[in-house]
């Protein structure tokens, strides 16, 4: 018998090859799906089963569209035509729909299976989930262009849309948009009074508001701090914008509940309208924050459609910020004094420190025209601070100059921001102790307004200025909000009745008694009055019968320059001696 052996070796290793394979395949993670060049499914793994939720008899013979959307399906067509070409794709991050017809995030290689020749006559897909890194994906993508605090999209959210729809306005010319800004009126005082974690739920609950306030269409986003902003999309024209605003200034209305109580909160908006001379979205972020800031110089809780000569204003403003962080250093700044005097004599009684800036090319500025732009700048510290150390020194010049005289007393005016500086209490005291002038010659001079803010604080703060002996007046009574209430809490030595009031005397008798119960309740609370602006003989004929022993204005002087404020200063003493 004949014995035919043959060597299988090769068969055996290829045989052991393919079942490695296979073992591989089968315990593989990822889903690993064969098919054909027209895409039926030929294999399916338990991973795809796990990952899909069919078992391999029920797919195996179906057409791969099987896991695809409807909105998928045409690039499974595009993907099989490439496999055609012998093409691989790597890492294609697509959707595919399980058996139960949830969705599912996979990233696909696919590589083609090639002949002897190498031809391609099939297809292997190994797809894996990435359903969770999608989702993680896009919570940080979400926070990137989101406010962390209120969940508003953030500026470069907005910032992008706008920027759309200026793209969108260039293609079609019928297209309306405008942007809002909006800013919170007073939100600092919250957050000092009540602190951060309340102006936090405030600014949550505003965010709220807001959104109730647009359409699906629209975009609110925070800018940072209590700023926000607002893009309406496809309006009819400016109406639409002017309407946005009165709704959010109606939703502001209803109070707040912080901290055990109601807080009513206000805000100041700028409306700008698109139009093709806008071509960046900062350009229109900037005309609504402008007319935003009108809307605040007007008075705050109000809204201000956007006009071209506001960015002329704005374009001084920053030239007169420019000049003004100069002035000091360039020795602009100057003082003038303005008397106040003894109504029955017409003898001196102390200056009022009265700040002049000289500009070059503009001539003498008023204080009206730059120091609330110091205030807002910061700038009114330094500045307050020379007006501070330069009165004293004049002060202590003229006392020199008059050492048989009483002393020169020097009244100074101090602003909010000054007020809420920490370190005024210790500026105060440097300014006189530097000039050696008394702390009783010091008065300072503090609005109604400002002290009315927070009467607790400005009590505590002005009990600290009144230890250092200087004398405290309350200046333009009776604008503000005072009350009987009020007064005797505050360590004040004297009030100065508005100009206002005094300029109405002579006129209706309500304005009389107005008068003459102010200089009556300074009497009983024991401090001094002085009468702003007394322009005529009758104004202080009225007033030394009502009891009011000081004044100033133009019937006694103008406000002087130091050289004149020394000879009137002179020239009273003199009187006061010859009717000693």
């Amino acid at each position: 018998a004949r014995c035919v052996t043959r060597d299988i070796t090769d068969r055996v290793q290829a045989e052991q090859a393919l079942a490695q394979f296979k073992a591989m395949v089968e315990s593989a993670d990822d889903a690993v799906i064969g098919k054909t060049l027209e895409g039926i499914i030929t294999s399916w793994n338990p991973a795809a089963t796990q990952l899909y939720g069919y078992a391999a008899d029920e797919v195996i013979g179906k057409p791969i569209t099987v896991l695809a959307p409807a909105d998928r399906v045409d690039e499974l067509a595009g993907m099989l035509e490439r496999l055609r070409r012998g093409e691989h794709i790597e890492h294609y991050d697509t959707t595919r729909v399980r058996k139960d017809g949830t969705s599912v995030e996979v990233s696909i290689t696919v590589s083609p299976i090639l002949d002897s020749q190498g031809r391609p006559i099939g297809a292997t897909t190994i797809a894996r989930d990435i359903t969770a890194r999608k989702r993680a994906e896009q919570q940080l993508l979400h926070e990137a262009l989101h406010d962390a605090l209120t969940d508003l999209p953030n500026r470069a959210y907005f910032v992008e849309r706008v920027s759309q729809a200026l793209g969108r306005l260039r293609r079609d010319r019928d297209y309306r948009f405008a942007v809002l800004f909006v800013d919170l009126d007073g939100f600092k005082a919250v957050n000092d009074r009540l602190g951060h974690a309340a102006g936090d739920r405030l600014l949550a609950e505003i965010a709220g508001r807001l959104r109730t306030c647009v359409r699906p269409g629209d975009v609110v986003a925070r800018l940072g701090g209590d700023e926000f902003t607002l893009l309406l999309d496809e309006i009819t024209g400016l109406a639409d914008g002017e309407r946005a605003a009165r709704r959010i200034q109606d939703a502001l209305a209803v109070p707040v509940s912080l901290a055990g109580g109601d807080i009513v909160a206000t805000a100041s908006i700028g409306v700008v309208l698109s139009g093709s001379q806008y071509a960046h979205p900062e350009d229109l972020l900037n005309d609504a924050d402008l007319a935003m800031y009108h809307a605040k110089q007007q008075g705050r809780a109000r809204f201000q459609v956007f006009d071209i000569a506001m960015r002329d204003s704005a374009q001084a403003r920053v030239s007169v910020e420019a000049d003004l962080r100069n002035a000091l250093e360039r020795q602009e700044l100057r003082l003038v004094f303005q008397p106040i005097v003894q109504l029955e004599t017409g003898s001196v009684h102390a200056f009022e420190a009265l700040l002049r800036w000289h500009r070059p090319e503009q001539g003498v500025v008023l204080p009206p025209e730059f120091v609330p732009l110091a205030e807002q700048t910061g700038l009114i510290l330094p500045i307050g601070a020379w007006v501070l150390h330069e009165a004293c020194r004049y002060a202590r010049r003229w006392q020199d100059a008059l050492p048989a005289s009483a002393p020169v007393r020097v009244s100074v005016n101090l602003s909010a921001k000054q007020l809420g500086h920490p370190g005024i209490v210790d500026e105060v005291r440097t300014a006189f102790q530097d000039a050696g002038l008394a702390p009783s010659c010091l008065a300072l001079e503090i609005t109604e307004s400002v002290l009315m803010a927070s009467v607790e604080s400005s009590a505590a703060l002005l009990l600290e200025l009144r230890k250092l002996g200087v004398e405290l007046h309350m200046d333009d009574f009776g604008t503000g909000y005072s009350s009987l209430s009020y007064l005797p809490r505050l360590p004040l030595q004297g009030i100065k009745v508005d100009r206002s009031f005094v300029h109405r005397i002579g006129g209706r008798r309500i304005d009389l008694d107005i008068v003459r119960s102010i200089v009556d309740l300074a009497r009983t609370l024991s401090l001094e009055v002085i009468a702003e602006g007394v322009e005529t003989v009758a104004q202080r004929e009225r007033l030394i019968a009502f009891g009011c022993g000081l004044g100033q204005g133009d019937l006694f002087a103008k406000p002087l320059e130091p050289a004149a404020a020394s000879a009137l200063l002179a020239q009273s003493a003199q009187a006061d001696r010859r009717t000693a």
